[in-house]
């Protein structure tokens, strides 16, 4: 009587472990289990500076940078390094603006539609000073799903 009713056991959990192994595993294969699908696009850390509009395809990265204080700066370049292949693409000679659209593009592709992206984005801008310029720099991180 008491193999029965330990079998019985084992069996009622084994086949609910058994479901959600295989749930689990359906979700993994779906791509539902990657942070950045559920997150969006995520713009960190820029000081000074406010990033929309982030547009991504397979090719290209597309943000509007804003400098949040008063004034206009003269954003000198903006360079964007992926983590996975370390590959830069840096955009110069920007002209003096409050508002900048940089438009960046790698010949070997960002990745997939519907894969998970992030970048390292250097900012290097000056901002006038008494008797001149500042060259300041700031970083900050840009993530999100390839559209």
């Amino acid at each position: 009587m008491k193999a029965q009713t330990a079998l019985e056991y084992l069996m009622t959990y084994g086949w609910a472990i058994l479901v959600i192994v295989i749930v689990i595993g359906a979700l993994y294969a779906a791509g539902l289990t990657r942070p950045c699908r559920w997150l969006g696009t995520q713009v960190r850390e820029f000081p000074d500076f406010s990033v929309e509009n982030v547009k991504t395809n397979t090719t290209y990265l597309s943000i509007d940078v804003n400098y949040i204080r008063t004034g206009r700066v003269g954003l000198e370049r903006v360079t964007v390094e992926r983590d996975a292949t370390g590959t830069a693409t840096t955009v110069p000679n920007l002209p003096p603006a409050t508002r900048v659209n940089v438009p960046l593009t790698w010949a070997a592709g960002i990745g997939s539609r519907g894969d998970c992206y992030s970048f390292d984005a250097y900012l290097t801008y000056n901002i006038s000073v008494a008797g001149g310029f500042e060259r300041l720099n700031t970083t900050g991180r840009i993530s999100g799903v390839v559209s």
